[in-house]
């Protein structure tokens, strides 16, 4: 296999990999996680939350890299590998601008039992609803980048 066709070969699939981690976590993990008190699942979110970051991120990067790369290479399909690298590390500032203020408050929670005790169950479910919207939109980001590549390669 050639290095252009590993490269879009491994930038698609790992986007296509990152779309089914945050939208599988958000469809299946948290409605589990809302039929326990906050005293178990905050501390579970922040593992669950550390543990996403540290596979999550390094995915998003490498496949737009990928992607990016392709597009440097590839001056026909220029415009579809952009979109893709641009969907795929979208994430990236999704997560800071518009999910850090939700993970922040959740994470406080998990660090406290004083936190766990006070926060109310209305409160602590609508964090936990409002991180999965926001994970699904984050996954749709990375399905969209996958998408585009599988596009690319079809038009090749």
């Amino acid at each position: 296999m050639d290095p252009i066709r590993a490269t879009q070969a491994l930038g698609l699939t790992t986007s296509l990999i990152l779309a089914g981690v945050n939208i599988g976590s958000s469809a299946l993990t948290i409605p589990i996680l809302l039929t326990r008190p906050a005293s178990t699942t905050a501390p579970i979110f922040h593992e669950f939350y550390l543990r996403g970051a540290a596979l999550n991120v390094p995915l998003g990067i490498f496949s737009a890299a990928c992607a990016a790369s392709i597009a440097y290479l590839l001056p026909a399909q220029r415009g579809l590998w952009a979109t893709a690298a641009v969907a795929t590390i979208s994430q990236l500032p999704w997560t800071l601008l518009v999910m850090m203020g939700t993970n922040q408050r959740l994470i406080k929670i998990a660090g406290s039992r004083v936190e766990q005790e006070k926060v109310g169950k209305e409160e602590f479910e609508g964090l936990l609803r409002r991180w999965a919207w926001m994970n699904h939109v984050r996954g749709g980001m990375a399905l969209v980048g996958g998408c585009v590549g599988v596009w690319a390669l079809m038009e090749q």
